[in-house]
């Protein structure tokens, strides 16, 4: 079975609106290209469909009549920019003799949406032999070890595919003793994403890394920056005022900064910067308002 589409005899009108449709759906994926959301993307298949279905609808009502007898002569993907042709190919499950009237769409769609990097899924079969296939990829937005395997990591929080060590570079890490399952969204790796794409929306470098505390710990979510040398701890607790709080403090006292190792911004009302190695004489202040850090004063979270 061929997988790439191959040209039909059909009409110039036809194959003059065909160049159309098609310039115009790459006109689409260029401009939706990278920014969209889930249920944006998803109205982009259905976009796909629509126009899809409209191109060839005058040969659907030409040929209604046997063109389901027809062999599958070429499987046409639209959508796909990681995957190839010859895996959504195969993606598909169907068996290289089948005839436009074997293919079970619905079951072509749950083989295809069962694979790791495929989002979503549409098929139109047209009767000159050719199933068209759109589908909508999901985009790796981080990656996160779980039990040895590296995985990307969707904007759900979806650990949803394997990845090499290699692949992706430049992703940001996200690192969690919790319990995360593969494949099944994780809120709080939802939220450790959302953070890393704040930080440059407040002036400052994504972070290379967020760790994810399991649940009862109270330093909750921490960061590593390419610009800081410090660690920099935000608890649980109203997350996007304490990333306000750390651009203040990179503003107001870059020195102190760059000395710290660790930044924590749990307190209510100040900012704890440390310099490792912690000992007695080690540097221990308290930033914002000016006062020492209380030894007995716990984070709120």
């Amino acid at each position: 079975m061929r997988e790439s589409l191959q040209p039909h005899r059909l009409d110039r009108d036809a194959s003059q609106r065909r160049a159309r449709a098609q310039a115009h759906l790459h006109r689409v994926r260029r401009q939706h290209r990278g920014g969209l959301s889930l249920r944006q993307r998803r109205l982009l298949v259905v976009a796909v469909a629509g126009l899809c279905g409209a191109l060839f609808g005058e040969v659907l009502l030409a040929a209604a009549t046997g063109g389901a007898q027809r062999p599958l002569d070429a499987i046409a993907v639209r959508g796909a920019s990681r995957l190839t042709p010859a895996e959504i190919a195969r993606a598909t499950g169907i068996a290289g003799d089948a005839t436009l009237a074997q293919i079970d769409s619905a079951a072509v769609v749950r083989s295809l949406e069962s694979h790791d990097w495929i989002a979503e899924a549409v098929t139109l079969p047209l009767p000159g032999g050719t199933l068209v296939v759109g589908v909508v990829e999901r985009r790796p937005l981080a990656t996160v070890t779980l039990e040895n395997t590296l995985y990307a990591v969707d904007e759900r929080g979806t650990p949803f595919a394997p990845l090499e060590p290699a692949a992706l570079p430049g992703l940001v890490r996200l690192v969690t003793d919790a319990n995360i399952s593969p494949r099944q969204p994780s809120p709080s790796l939802a939220e450790a994403l959302r953070l890393a794409q704040r930080l440059p929306q407040l002036g400052m470098a994504a972070p290379v890394e967020v760790r994810v505390a399991t649940e009862g710990d109270p330093e909750g979510f921490a960061l590593r920056l390419s610009t800081l040398r410090a660690r920099v701890v935000l608890g649980r607790e109203d997350l996007d005022a304490r990333l306000d709080d750390l651009v203040r403090l990179v503003a107001a006292r870059p020195d102190a900064v760059a000395q710290a190792t660790s930044i924590d911004l749990r307190f209510a009302d100040q900012v704890v910067l440390r310099s490792a190695p912690i000992h007695e004489g080690s540097a221990d202040t308290a930033a914002e308002r000016g006062r020492a850090a209380p030894r007995n004063r716990r984070p709120t979270g």
